[in-house]
């Protein structure tokens, strides 16, 4: 009998900056209206190298069945929510 595979969910904007902040260490302080654009994985928890590794594993988990290569995501502390989300969007296979 044949496996089925997971259908990927479309890589829309929303989706993307979804998973940037729930993989994050503190996702409530993404407030409803912060402009993705200013708001940096630091201000989210992301704080060194360790939390950057904790984020990427994160991301990747709630991307399955979509793939990314570590290096692709943009998981730095100066990275902001829209540069991670972008990130997804661009790199994810």
């Amino acid at each position: 009998m044949m496996e089925r595979q997971h259908e990927k969910p479309p890589l829309t904007p929303k989706f993307c900056q979804h998973v940037v902040v729930q993989s994050t260490p503190d996702p409530a302080s993404f407030k409803p209206g912060a402009d993705p654009a200013r708001v940096t994985l630091f201000d989210l928890g992301i704080v060194s190298s360790i939390e950057s590794v904790i984020f990427i594993k994160a991301v990747k988990n709630r991307l399955i069945p979509w793939q990314i290569n570590d290096r692709d995501l943009g998981s730095s502390p100066s990275t902001t929510v829209q540069q991670s989300a972008d990130s997804i969007s661009q790199n994810a296979f």
